[in-house]
Order: structure tokens, then C-alpha cells, then sequence
């Protein structure tokens, strides 16, 4: 193997192992795949039950604010959503829980309380709070940054000379036109 393949290879093992959306991840589907097996017996997933509860306890009443409130974007809360309304348990004019998406919720509360308490045992309670700070922390400096970062790439988009800026009529130039 050639040095140079060497240290990429290296390099690609440190960023991997240090990669924020890599252990993120790993975490969170390790974390979905334990409560989905919990409320398996409810029949909802994970998920699903995330909505539901979401919608119940006053999140903004509009596929756009339930999306920012669980952090997805609107398209697969769309979809989400439709689904869960082809279930019979969001109402079709509105995002608000049917009787039966109440119902299905409160039978799968059992099993997410089970489950919860396992995690949080399996951490401790002070290492559970310090994780739920720390997430806390990591949502809101990337979000900040995603916001700082948007509103840059705007301003240099509208800035004049850039590519997509609004043309301003140059009256040197008109006059050559003609």
C-alpha cells in the first residue's frame, strides 16, 4: 500500500470515529430499534408514537410546526402524517388526534414507560439528565449554525455581482444598446 493511501486511510478511521452524524445516528437507531421492539405489541412504532404524543400534549396545530418541533423535515412529516391519517388516527382536516389515534397513544404508553425506564436505568439518572442537557446543547448550536450558515449564503446570493443577485440596469451600458 502506497503512503499516501496510508494516511487517508488513517485520516478516513479518525474522522470516522469522531464523526457527529455517524455516532448521532448509530445512537438513535440503536435507541428506535429497542423502543419499536417495546411498543411492538401496541402496534405503532417509535416514531409513530412520537407524533401522536407530540400533537397531544400542544405542539403548533400545522404540519410546518409539528416538523420544527420534532426536528424533521416537512416532506416526511407529510408523509408521516398521511399515513398515520390512513390509520384512522389524525384527523384528515386537521393536525389533531382522533378517538382512535387517543386510544392507540394511551395503549402504547405502558410499553414506552417500560422501556424509557430501562434506558434510563441502563445510564443512571445523572448521566440521563447530562445526556438530555447535552443533546439539548448539540440541537442548538447546530441549529445555529444552519441558521448563521443560511442566512450567509442568502446575503452573498443577493449581493451585487453574484450570479443570482437581481440584475440593476446599468445606464452606461443601455445607452451602448442602443
Amino acid at each position: 500500500m502506497k503512503r499516501s493511501q496510508e494516511v487517508s486511510l488513517d485520516r478516513y478511521r479518525r474522522a470516522v470515529a469522531a464523526c457527529a452524524v455517524m455516532n448521532l445516528r448509530q445512537a438513535s437507531r440503536v435507541v428506535t430499534a429497542f423502543f419499536d421492539d417495546a411498543l411492538r405489541p401496541s402496534g405503532l412504532r417509535a416514531t409513530q408514537l412520537n407524533i401522536l404524543m407530540a400533537i397531544e400534549v400542544g405542539a403548533p396545530p400545522t404540519i410546518t410546526g409539528l416538523a420544527e418541533v420534532l426536528a424533521m423535515d416537512r416532506t416526511t412529516m407529510t408523509r408521516n402524517l398521511a399515513l398515520l391519517r390512513g390509520q384512522g388516527l389524525i384527523a384528515r382536516d386537521e393536525v389533531a388526534l382522533t378517538t382512535k389515534g387517543r386510544r392507540a397513544a394511551a395503549r402504547a404508553m405502558p410499553y414506552w414507560e417500560g422501556a424509557q425506564a430501562l434506558v434510563v436505568e441502563a445510564l443512571g439518572g445523572a448521566r440521563w439528565s447530562a445526556l438530555l442537557s447535552e443533546l439539548a446543547a448539540t440541537r442548538a448550536a447546530v441549529r445555529s449554525r444552519r441558521t448563521r450558515a443560511r442566512r450567509s449564503r442568502l446575503r452573498r446570493a443577493a449581493a451585487p455581482g453574484s450570479a443570482s443577485a437581481p440584475r440593476r440596469a446599468d445606464p452606461a451600458r443601455a445607452a451602448q444598446r442602443r
